[in-house]
């Protein structure tokens, strides 16, 4: 169990630094006015960063290893990698990025000197976070199953230990 959690950190900690140099691409790259949903997705990389970090350090430093702190950290980096997956999906449309036809000039693929490019990567940076988002809701299941277990709460001394 322990092995499957390790994986589940290293791939975490592995979309998660794809996103964020995608998503700095973009913001770097950009020329004209910034898109909300880009600077979203950016904030959800800096969260998902914390949830990551705290993660692994947790894991192999079973004094930083507060159930409830991972818990919550897990549970916002899953609710905001799912909407950030949806928000940039939806924002992007399916596109040919060699190809946009009649967008608007508003479009979240404009805003560089090379459109094509900076729609690609949003496309990659959707991928990932939606990889990511998977991630995250699996390491949520597994620390919501210890939680349940008693990892979380706080109990008294059980009968055996009390002395008499």
């Amino acid at each position: 169990m322990e092995v499957v959690k390790s994986i589940l950190r290293i791939l975490q900690f592995l979309f998660v630094l794809l996103c964020t140099a995608l998503i700095g691409n973009v913001i770097a790259s950009n020329v004209s006015g910034a898109e909300s949903a880009i600077n979203f997705s950016m904030f959800v990389c800096a969260l998902a960063w914390l949830a990551v970090l705290y993660g692994v350090v947790s894991h192999f430093v079973s004094a930083a290893a507060i159930p409830v702190v991972a818990l919550a950290l897990d549970s916002a980096a899953t609710l905001f990698t799912f909407i950030d997956s949806i928000v940039l999906s939806a924002k992007l449309q399916a596109v040919n990025c060699s190809n946009f036809g009649h967008k608007a000039s508003d479009y979240i693929a404009f805003g560089s000197r090379d459109d094509e490019k900076r729609c690609r990567e949003i496309q990659a940076s959707i991928v990932f976070m939606w990889f990511l988002f998977a991630a995250f809701a699996a390491s949520l299941f597994f620390i919501l199953r210890e939680f349940r277990r008693g990892g979380g709460s706080v109990r008294g001394p059980n009968m055996s230990q009390i002395g008499v």
